[in-house]
């Protein structure tokens, strides 16, 4: 059987007439040396491509002098995995950026390409995706900042582009919090140079306005971006409309954002520490509308004093003017001694999460690697195990689950519905394959187990069930709701190595080593009795047995990790789902689905996924992204070969 399918983006198809109908003429800048691949398109599998290289925009004003061409420079930007890539690829008909295989970025840092079309030579600017498991969206961002005004000459640039998935969840705060801050990057005097796409899958007749009503709704992250002028369409991955959209930028000439203008203009090349303290400041903005105060209002009074007196009358007036001078001059003054002390504080904010992020020594895209790594090694233990199980009790009588010893205790045991089928028997009554049936029963069980024992609770010494892990849960949960992740996360760790304490370290030793056995004797063993019966007598090898104590070892460990490591990043859950679970394509994926499977139910998670959530301080809740989907079987995949 197949093992678990990534996520991956899909490259582009696209037809010789529409790949003609511009002129392609891929080309990448060389006034930087270029990178190493594995830096700039890092990844495991995917579609292989030319090297590229990173550097800024070159100066528009004099790439058109010197070959009389029209450079239109756009940025492309999106969460990892919404098409970015895609969408250039799409643009020159063929593959000339690399694409994620779903767990990796492919586009580690800011690279273009141009593509040229008559007169005009569209930049395209390829970016690393936001909400990726490589790095966190404050370095991405630095990332844009330093592409935009570190170069060797400023550059302007004539759209955005950003890409969101038809699938896309648009009630995400890092959603929100990621347009607020994009928005203040460019400035709302750019915003109607941005373009939010939503691409969708090309099939046949396609409702536009019904596609956009989400993302136009007042909730949505991108409404205010669309009142103040950002233009919302929906497109398919074809090289003719691709190019359409940039050709109805090319009317426009370049201009700077509103980040370049506050970090650049002055000359001087701003460094780290400008661009962090730039985006802490912009993260505090509340965008809305600006009332008068201090300053402003008393200027308005004193100009249309000396707007509407006539000069007959200003005599009288004389001392009145000079005292709102005075009273304004005394407000500027403070509101400079304000703006000093919050650039103070920003930066002494901006230094304590350094001084704090020193201490977290493990990496986001590490953990994910981590649970990646559990899952494979219950997906490989599945494997070799039911092979075993099959050659050595299967036989000619036991070809399928519908010849189990005890049938309907099997199907009690993997919740099975007559009207909408399990593991055991599809919803028409038909038996999986004995080998089929084992490798994901195992792999379900496996799962289900290591969630329930080891990350359910809030410290694996401690059984859900147990008065101690309920309690502590309820005080973690009414913290979440309220503290700030710094708080949150201390408390976590304290706590969790307080329990440990308590449990003491022998006990801890044993119940360590013991989770395997359990889960053999307890879980494994009953399933094999229904299925094989008590007369075959079913053993299963040492080596096997081994193999299960060292998986529910790095569990453990990884799981200590998890609770007693980690402060700033924030609270990381592997998740399983439950036998008949609503179908979830934003935090699920299907194993093996069969063309046009469309399935409204899970039989059973066979891989773990990974939520991460962190808390605001702001009453508002938590912050919760999907890192990793579970892997589930739906009926899509029952079959009788």
């Amino acid at each position: 059987m197949a093992g678990t399918k990534p996520g991956s983006q899909k490259s582009i198809k696209s037809t010789r007439a529409n790949a003609s109908q511009a002129p392609i003429k891929p080309s990448t800048s060389s006034s930087r040396p270029a990178q190493d691949p594995k830096q700039a398109n890092r990844k495991t599998s995917g579609t292989k491509v030319a090297r590229d290289t990173s550097t800024p925009l070159v100066d528009s004003d004099k790439a058109t002098v010197k070959d009389n061409a029209v450079y239109v420079p756009i940025l492309i930007l999106g969460a990892q995995g919404s098409g970015k890539s895609s969408l250039i690829n799409a643009a020159f008909g063929k593959n000339v950026r690399e694409l994620s295989n779903g767990f990796e970025l492919a586009t580690q840092d800011f690279h273009f390409v141009t593509l040229g079309s008559g007169r005009y030579k569209f930049m395209l600017v390829d970016s690393p995706g936001f909400d990726n498991t490589s790095f966190s969206d404050a370095e991405v961002m630095t990332r844009l900042i330093r592409f935009l005004c570190c170069g060797k000459a400023l550059a302007p640039v004539t759209g955005v582009i950003y890409v969101h998935p038809q699938e896309g969840y648009l009630g995400s705060g890092i959603l929100k919090r990621n347009m607020l801050l994009l928005r203040s990057l460019l400035g709302d005097s750019f915003l109607n140079r941005l373009t939010v796409l939503l691409v969708h899958r090309p099939k046949g007749e396609v409702n536009h306005q019904k596609i956009l009503a989400p993302l136009l709704d007042s909730r949505s992250p991108f409404r205010t971006l669309y009142d103040l002028g950002a233009r919302v369409e929906t497109i398919s991955l074809e090289t003719q409309p691709v190019r359409d959209l940039l050709l109805s930028f090319a009317e426009k000439g370049p201009e700077f954002m509103s980040v370049q203008n506050e970090l650049s203009r002055s000359g001087r090349m701003p460094n780290d520490g400008d661009i962090s303290t730039y985006l802490t400041k912009c993260a505090r903005i509340k965008h809305g509308a600006h009332a008068l105060t201090g300053p402003k209002v008393m200027a308005t009074g004193l100009s249309q004093i000396q707007n509407h007196i006539s000069s007959s009358s200003r005599q009288p007036l004389t001392k009145d003017i000079k005292k709102l001078e005075v009273q304004l001059a005394e407000s500027k003054k403070q509101a400079e001694d304000f703006s000093s002390q919050l650039q103070q504080h920003l930066s002494q904010y901006t230094a304590l999460c350094s001084q704090l992020q020193i201490h977290e020594n493990t990496e986001q895209s590490a953990i994910v690697q981590n649970l990646i790594d559990i899952n494979r090694r219950v997906e490989d233990l599945a494997l070799s195990l039911s092979q075993y199980l099959v050659d050595t009790y299967g036989g000619q009588d036991k070809t399928t689950t519908q010849y189990a010893a005890h049938l309907s205790e099997l199907k009690l045991l993997f919740e099975h519905d007559e009207k909408e089928g399990s593991l055991v028997q599809s919803s028409k009554g038909e038996g999986m394959l004995l080998d089929d049936f084992l490798d994901v029963a195992i792999r379900s069980i496996l799962c289900e187990q290591l969630y329930k024992r080891i990350f359910a609770p809030f410290h694996p010494g401690l059984s859900r069930s147990d008065p101690r892990d309920q309690y502590t849960i309820k005080l973690y949960n009414h913290i979440k709701a309220k503290e700030t992740q710094a708080t949150l996360g201390r408390w976590r760790t304290a706590s969790f190595s307080a329990i440990s304490g308590i449990i003491g370290e022998r006990e801890l030793l044993r119940l360590r080593t013991q989770i395997g056995s359990d889960i053999l004797d307890n879980n494994l063993m009953p399933m094999l009795g229904h299925l094989f019966g008590s007369d075959k007598k079913v053993l299963i090898p040492r080596s096997h047995a081994e193999s299960l104590t060292e998986l529910t070892t790095q569990a453990w460990d990884w799981c200590v990790v998890l609770k007693e490591k980690i402060v700033l990043l924030g609270d990381y859950q592997p998740i399983a789902y439950r036998y008949g679970a609503t179908f979830n394509t934003s935090v699920m994926s299907e194993f093996e689905p069969q063309p046009g499977s469309q399935p409204n139910r899970i039989l059973s998670t066979i891989g773990l996924g990974l939520n991460v959530e962190v808390a605001q301080g702001t009453g508002e809740g938590l912050c919760r992204t999907t890192l990793l989907k579970a892997c589930v079987v739906t009926e899509g995949w029952f079959r009788i070969d």
